[in-house]
């Protein structure tokens, strides 16, 4: 744990919550702007997630309440239907951003002329899957992104929804003075291409983010705040960045979850006896909690970035405001 510093360590074991803490820490010494600049995009994320990974071992074993924290419901003034009551108010959800990618959103913001009025966190829901955010945020069911510009639940609050399947091709529509949701699969949707076999694909989402905002943020006419957030985080799977578990442990884990990081348990209604497993009845589901990686079969064995578990950089996901200048 030489990685970590002592107040860090004692921080985390002493009582009282973690959470906020543990997100300034993130944002300000491994996820920022300054250290983004210094070392490049690869060296960023292999250091970064060196130190979450050094953390979140300590956290499992010493302050498994860290995880419970994960859990919590989001700030009411972050909750996206009580944003989008306000006409003069876009949000744009970038599916899978994670807090790595903040630096990246800042200098394009300010390429774009917008002032930067906040950097936060919010959280992801359990588990941290798209369709389950949509529920939790929209009350609509669990529907892909592409269905919720039809949804009465959400026209019927005025709310114009754009959505964006290919970053490439500039998002349009009508909706002066409606409040506006545009949604981009991007980033979430290069994680299914073959780079992501591979530590390079996240310099390379970085050297497409610019295409993805150009399509999203500077097509937005007459909104006096921009918000930008995301459904879920991700978990880095390159070399050394997971917990060190034997092939034993890891036994019943591949054999419950599968390719996944979490299973419903109405439909798998016996988890393994182990702690690197989350069960929460109330939600129906079982997640795999910390920086476990599970062997995966098939394509899913090649992947570097996964989502769906209880991790720190699968649930706490980027809250930006900005303001345009209209």
């Amino acid at each position: 744990m030489e990685n970590l510093s002592l107040d860090l360590i004692e921080n985390l074991t002493s009582p009282g919550p973690r959470l906020p803490w543990i997100k300034e820490w993130l944002l300000n010494e491994i996820w920022s702007s300054g250290l983004y600049s210094q070392n490049g995009p690869l060296d960023f994320l292999k250091q970064g997630e060196e130190s979450v990974n050094l953390f979140e071992q300590l956290t499992a074993s010493a302050a498994g309440r860290v995880y419970g924290e994960l859990l919590s419901n989001p700030d009411p003034a972050k909750r996206l239907l009580s944003v989008l009551s306000d006409p003069d108010t876009a949000v744009i959800i970038f599916d899978g951003l994670s807090l790595r990618e903040i630096p990246m959103i800042v200098n394009l913001a300010k390429k774009s002329g917008f002032k930067l009025t906040h950097i936060d966190t919010s959280l992801a829901p359990a588990p941290s899957e798209t369709m389950d955010y949509i529920e939790r945020e929209f009350s609509c069911g669990k529907i892909s992104p592409s269905q919720l510009p039809t949804r009465k639940e959400l026209k019927e609050k005025g709310i114009v929804v754009l959505y964006s399947g290919n970053y490439c091709l500039p998002v349009s529509g009508e909706y002066k003075g409606l409040p506006l949701l545009v949604w981009s699969s991007f980033p979430d949707e290069t994680y299914k291409d073959s780079g992501a076999r591979f530590e390079s694909h996240f310099a390379n989402i970085h050297s497409l983010f610019e295409t993805a905002w150009m399509n999203t943020a500077q097509q937005i006419k007459g909104k006096k705040k921009i918000i930008i957030t995301s459904d879920h985080g991700y978990i880095f799977f390159g070399t050394g960045m997971d917990f060190p578990r034997s092939p034993q442990e890891l036994a019943a884990l591949n054999e419950y979850f599968g390719n996944n990081r979490n299973a419903p348990l109405n439909e798998n209604p016996e988890p393994p006896l182990s702690d690197d497993v989350f069960c929460d009845p109330s939600r129906n589901i079982a997640m795999v909690r910390g920086r476990v990686k599970t062997r995966s079969t098939g394509t899913a064995a090649t992947k570097l970035y996964k989502h769906g578990g209880l991790s720190l950089m699968e649930m706490l996901t980027p809250w930006i405001e900005l303001e345009t200048g209209y």
